[in-house]
C-alpha cells in the first residue's frame, strides 16, 4: 500500500508540473500576442503598402518623367520611393516573370518592407520601401516579461504543491525524534488531505506497538515480581524445611510440594514467553474465510461439563440468511480467543454462561456471559496482562492473561472488545465485534 502511495505521489508530481508548464505556456503565449499589437499593425501596413505601390506604379508608367516624380518625393514620409533602371536589378529569373506580369514583389529586413514593381513602358523599376513601426525592442521586452512570469507562476505552483508534502515531512521527522527520545506518547495527526497518510498511518500503528511492548513489558515485569515471589518463597521453605526433617515420608511430602512449586513457575515462564511471542504472529497471520458458528460449537462442545451448563443460541433462533456464519480472519487465534472467554465465564461464573452469535449491518457479534460476580468498574483494567477478576481466589486458576489475549487478538481482526454486565445472569459479559 505504501508504494502504492509513493508511485501516485511521484505520478501526480509529474503531472502537476506537466499540466502547469503547458498551460502557463499556453496562456502567456495569448498573453504575448494581446500585448504585441506589432504583428497586425505591420500585415495592415503591407496590405496599405500594396495599394499605393499599385496606383503609384500604374501613375509612374504613364508618366513621360517618372523619375524626376520620384526625385520630388518627400523623404521624411511614411512611404521613399526608389528607382532603379533594369540593369540595376539582379534578381532570379522566376521571380523577374512573376514581376513582369504585374506581381509585386514583397522583400523585407529587419527594420524595412520593401514592394518592386515593374514599369513596362520605362523598363525601370518602382520600389516603395516603408519602415516598420516596431523595431522589436518592445517585444524583446514583452518576452523577458512573460517569461519571468511563466517561471514564477512555474515555481509558485510547485511550492504550492510541494509546501504541504514538506510540512507534513517535517512533521513526520520531528514526531519520530520525539518519540525516539522517549516520548512514547507522540502521535501524528493525519489530516484529511496529505500526501503521505499511508505513511503517516504506519508511523503511529508502529508507534502503538512499540507503546504496547513496553507497556507490556513493564506490566511483565511488575507481575513476575509479584508471581513469582510466593511459590519462589515456598520453594525456600520448603528447601529449609527438608534439610532439618528426618522423617523421608514427611521429606516425600516436602519433596511433591516443591515439584507442584517448580510446575506452576514453568507455567507462568510459558505464559510469558508465550505473550511475548504475539506482537511477533500478528505479522504471519493466516486469514482465510472462517465458519465461525461451527468454530464457536467445537469450542463450547470441548468447555462442556456437569458443573458448568453452557447455552447457545442456535442459527434458526438467530434467524441468518445463510445456514453457516462466515468471518475473515486466522482460525486458530479465533479459536484461542473463544476457549479464553469461555473458560472465563466457566471460572468466574457460578453455574450459567450463556453464548449468542448474531451479525448486524457489518459486523459478526460474539457474546459471551456468566452468571457470577462480574468486572468492577473499571473494565479497561481487565484488558492489560496479569490483572484478575474482583472474584479471583488462589483456588481459580490462571494468571490474568485470558482478556489479555482476548483483546490482542480481536485489534488483529481490526474488531472491538467491549465489556459490561449481563442484564439477565447478572454477571459478566464480554462482547466482540468482527468485521464481515
Amino acid at each position: 500500500m505504501l508504494g502504492k502511495s509513493m508511485r501516485l505521489l511521484t505520478l501526480s508530481l509529474i503531472t502537476g508540473v506537466l499540466v502547469a508548464t503547458i498551460g502557463l505556456g499556453w496562456a502567456l503565449d495569448n498573453l504575448f500576442y494581446y500585448f504585441s499589437p506589432d504583428t497586425d499593425n505591420n500585415i495592415h501596413n503591407i496590405t496599405t503598402l500594396e495599394t499605393i505601390g499599385q496606383d503609384l506604379s500604374t501613375t509612374l508608367n504613364d508618366l513621360e518623367q517618372p523619375k524626376a516624380f520620384i526625385n520630388n518625393w518627400p523623404k521624411q514620409g511614411h512611404f521613399n520611393l526608389v528607382y532603379f533602371e533594369s540593369s540595376d536589378i539582379q534578381l532570379p529569373q522566376a521571380l523577374m516573370t512573376q514581376v513582369r506580369e504585374g506581381q509585386p514583389l514583397l522583400l523585407t529586413d529587419d527594420n524595412e518592407i520593401s514592394l518592386y514593381y515593374f514599369l513596362s513602358k520605362h523598363n525601370s523599376w518602382l520600389v516603395v520601401k516603408s519602415t516598420l513601426i516596431d523595431d522589436g525592442s518592445n517585444n524583446a521586452s514583452i518576452k523577458l516579461i512573460l517569461t519571468l512570469v511563466f517561471y514564477a507562476f512555474l515555481i509558485f505552483f510547485i511550492w504550492m504543491w510541494t509546501h504541504p508534502l514538506i510540512a507534513r515531512l517535517i512533521n513526520l521527522r520531528n514526531t519520530a525524534q520525539a518519540f525516539g527520545k522517549g516520548q512514547l506518547e507522540q502521535r501524528i495527526e493525519v489530516g484529511a488531505v496529505s500526501y503521505v497518510k499511508d505513511l503517516e498511518l504506519e508511523f503511529n500503528q508502529m508507534a502503538q506497538r512499540i507503546t504496547n511492548l513496553v507497556n507490556d513489558v513493564k506490566l511483565i515485569g511488575s507481575a513476575v515480581s509479584h508471581d513469582m515471589r510466593t511459590p519462589l518463597a515456598r520453594m525456600r521453605f520448603g528447601i529449609d524445611t527438608i534439610a532439618e526433617e528426618e522423617d523421608p515420608a514427611q521429606q516425600k511430602r516436602y519433596l511433591q510440594r516443591l515439584g507442584q512449586d517448580v510446575d506452576e513457575m514453568t507455567k507462568l515462564v510459558e505464559v510469558l514467553l508465550d505473550y511475548s511471542r504475539l506482537e511477533q504472529v500478528m505479522i504471519n497471520l493466516d486469514k482465510t474465510s472462517v465458519n465461525i458458528s461451527k468454530l464457536v460449537e467445537g469450542c463450547i462442545h470441548n468447555k462442556q461439563s456437569d458443573k458448568t451448563q453452557i447455552l447457545f443460541d442456535s442459527q434458526k433462533q438467530l434467524d441468518f440468511p445463510d445456514e453457516d456464519v462466515m468471518v475473515t480472519g486466522d482460525s486458530k487465534y479465533l479459536s484461542i480467543l473463544i476457549n479464553n472467554l469461555l473458560q472465563n465465564a466457566i471460572n468466574y461464573g457460578k453455574s450459567t454462561v450463556h453464548v449468542k452469535l448474531y451479525q448486524d449491518k457489518d459486523n459478526i457479534c460474539l457474546t459471551i456471559a456468566d452468571d457470577g460476580a462480574g468486572f468492577n468498574d473499571n473494565h479497561q483494567d481487565m484488558l492489560k496482562p496479569f490483572v484478575r477478576g474482583n472474584a479471583a481466589t488462589d483456588i481459580t486458576k490462571g494468571y490474568g492473561m485470558g482478556l489479555a489475549i482476548v483483546n490482542r487478538i480481536t485489534e488483529w481482526h481490526n474488531g472491538q472488545l467491549k465489556i459490561t454486565r449481563c442484564e439477565t445472569l447478572l454477571g459478566a459479559r464480554v462482547e466482540v465485534r468482527l468485521p464481515r
